[in-house]
C-alpha cells in the first residue's frame, strides 16, 4: 500500500531524511536509495508518496519514494517510453523528404528558351591566341571574336553585355 507525506527533515550531507504522514503519525525515515534512479535529490518540504518497510534495527522506513506527480516506476522488463520514438520518425521524415527532392530535381529538364538561343557561324577551325588585339576591326571571323571574349582579357567587343561579340561585324543575327 503507498502511503503520501512531506518530507519534513533532510540531510542531504549524510543521504537520508523523514517524511511526516499526511494522515499524521510518527515521522518516516527515509534512506537516498529509496528513490528511483533519475529523480533529483531532495532538499525538504516535498510532497512524496512511499510505501512502508521495516528495518530490523530502526523500525518503519520508507521504500519506493516518488514525487508527487511524477510517473510510477516501470515494471520489472518495461521500458519507459521517451523521445526516441520522435527523434527516429522526424530522422525517417527528413531523409524522406531530402530523398524526394534529389529525385525529382534530377527528373526536371531545362526548358530552352528560343529568346536566348543565338548560333554563330563557323568557320573552319583556327587556333587562335591572345595577341593584344582588342577590338572588333581587328578580328577575322566570329569565332576569333568569341575566343578573344572568351579567354583575353582587356576586350572592348560586347557593348551590350549580351555574351555576343561584335554583333555588327561578325556575329550578328
Amino acid at each position: 500500500m503507498r502511503y503520501q507525506g512531506r518530507i519534513t527533515d533532510w540531510k542531504d550531507d549524510r543521504g537520508f531524511g523523514f517524511i511526516t504522514p499526511n494522515g499524521g503519525g510518527a515521522a518516516v525515515f527515509v534512506h537516498i536509495s529509496a528513490f528511483e534512479k533519475g529523480q533529483p535529490r531532495p532538499t525538504g518540504n516535498e510532497l512524496v508518496t512511499y510505501e512502508l518497510g521495516i528495518d530490523e534495527k530502526k523500525g518503519q522506513r520508507a521504500q519506493n519514494v516518488m514525487y508527487v506527480g511524477s510517473r510510477p516506476a516501470p515494471a520489472p522488463g518495461e521500458r519507459r517510453r521517451g523521445f526516441g520514438p520522435v527523434v527516429a520518425a522526424l530522422v525517417v521524415a527528413g531523409l524522406g523528404v531530402y530523398g524526394w527532392q534529389n529525385h525529382s530535381s534530377s527528373r526536371i529538364e531545362p526548358v530552352p528558351d528560343p529568346e536566348l538561343e543565338f548560333t554563330f557561324e563557323r568557320q573552319p577551325s583556327t587556333v587562335f591566341s591572345c595577341e593584344g588585339k582588342r577590338y572588333c576591326t581587328e578580328m577575322s571571323s566570329c569565332e576569333e571574336a568569341i575566343f578573344y571574349l572568351q579567354n583575353c582579357p582587356g576586350v572592348a567587343m560586347d557593348g551590350d553585355k549580351d555574351g555576343i561579340p561584335c554583333e555588327d561585324q561578325w556575329c550578328g543575327k
